[in-house]
């Protein structure tokens, strides 16, 4: 898992792109607002039940995408890395993975920060930037079978961050 998450690092481009056009529209000043209120109380609330949510999407959406029941779904903790997982037990297509490996991102960090553009909400942007960070592993997964065809099946390794391909020729 460590070695996952240095690999994604340079995915975090992302998330300082996000702060820093807040910063370019609306100044600093609501960022060190909401820091100074978030940090010392909300934050480690926040962040644990973020990371919840997090791999609840991951389950739901593999599960809404692949057709799937919750019995083909694993939800857990890795107490040697301290990460909460969803883990799906059955391959998917590459279309499905892809949109159940993406969707965290989207939701608790994408759409948080445009809502931060639209009304200059610092703790909406902090949300949307820390999960964004949050989703370097997954961003990093979709780099990495970027060039997997489109009707491969996609199966969630069962013990580490990443996937295994079973490509049509198999």
């Amino acid at each position: 898992m460590a070695k996952a998450q240095t690999a994604g690092l340079p995915f975090a481009v992302v998330a300082v792109a996000e702060l820093l056009l807040f910063v370019a529209l609306y100044g600093f000043a609501p960022v060190k607002e909401a820091a100074d209120i978030l940090l010392p109380w909300y934050f480690f609330p926040l962040f644990i039940a973020g990371i919840v949510v997090h791999e609840l999407i991951h389950g739901l959406s593999w599960m809404l995408a692949g057709k799937l029941s919750f019995r083909q779904m694993r939800f857990g903790f890795q107490w040697k890395s301290l990460t909460p997982y969803a883990h799906c037990t059955v391959p998917l297509p590459k279309s499905a993975y892809v949109f159940g490996t993406l969707m965290p991102a989207l939701v608790l960090g994408v759409m948080p920060f445009l809502l931060s553009l639209v009304n200059a909400n610092g703790w909406v942007l902090i949300f949307g930037v820390l999960f964004t960070f949050a989703a370097i592993g997954d961003f990093l997964i979709v780099w990495m079978i970027r060039r997997v065809p489109w009707d491969a099946m996609v199966e969630d390794h069962p013990e580490n961050a990443g996937c295994i391909v079973h490509t049509p020729q198999e």
